[in-house]
């Protein structure tokens, strides 16, 4: 565990602690990236305490030795971690995205999006979908609307995924059933499915 300018005492104590508890959780489960939910700290909104192996971290890039066998762990919150990231995908979130060393961060919640935008030309390029923000996505979103040939799919941190076209209002389908929305509604569903626990 690490903090940058964050330095909290009580807070480390505590994510150690929480580990300790489930320390075989911690080493045995095989996922690069997972939450460990049940967690809280007084005065804190963490709500699961992340653990990341060794391959998908780079917490001691100058001694492969040492790298190869430390796990990383920190205060996190559901809305981040889903448990099925790829090692690739492990590492983007905690070194790019999850900014674990701030330990007054606020949550980055889970987007992982492939979409296309023939009028903008923006869109994921291939089939691999990419993590972005949620305002970024929120962005996108907005400018889908009234382009009927676009299209959009998103997953979220309980893994569920949705794909969003345009044709005359917004329609969104989790595979099952197809919602219509209005503009507004769109933003409101959207702010729900990435960051709701």
């Amino acid at each position: 565990m690490s903090s940058k300018d964050s330095y909290d005492a009580e807070l480390c104590r505590a994510v150690f602690a929480f580990a300790r508890e489930r320390e075989a959780e911690v080493i045995d489960r095989p996922e690069p990236l997972i939450a460990l939910p049940g967690f809280s700290c007084l005065g804190r909104d963490f709500d699961v305490v992340g653990r990341i192996r060794p391959q998908a971290h780079r917490l001691f890039p100058r001694d492969p030795d040492l790298n190869s066998v430390v796990f990383g762990i920190f205060p996190a919150y559901s809305s981040e971690i889903s448990g099925t990231e790829s090692v690739d995908q492990a590492s983007e979130r905690f070194g790019r995205m999850l900014k674990v060393s701030d330990l007054n961060r606020m949550p980055s919640p889970y987007v992982l999006v492939r979409f296309s935008n023939p009028k903008s030309g923006a869109g994921t390029i291939g089939e691999l979908p990419v993590f972005v923000s949620p305002d970024y996505f929120v962005h996108e979103l907005r400018d889908l609307e009234g382009v009927e040939a676009a299209r959009l799919e998103l997953w979220n941190h309980r893994n569920e995924k949705w794909r969003v076209r345009w044709d005359g209002d917004w329609r969104v389908s989790d595979g099952g059933q197809e919602i219509r929305m209005t503009g507004d509604e769109i933003v409101l569903w959207a702010a729900t499915v990435i960051s709701e626990r």
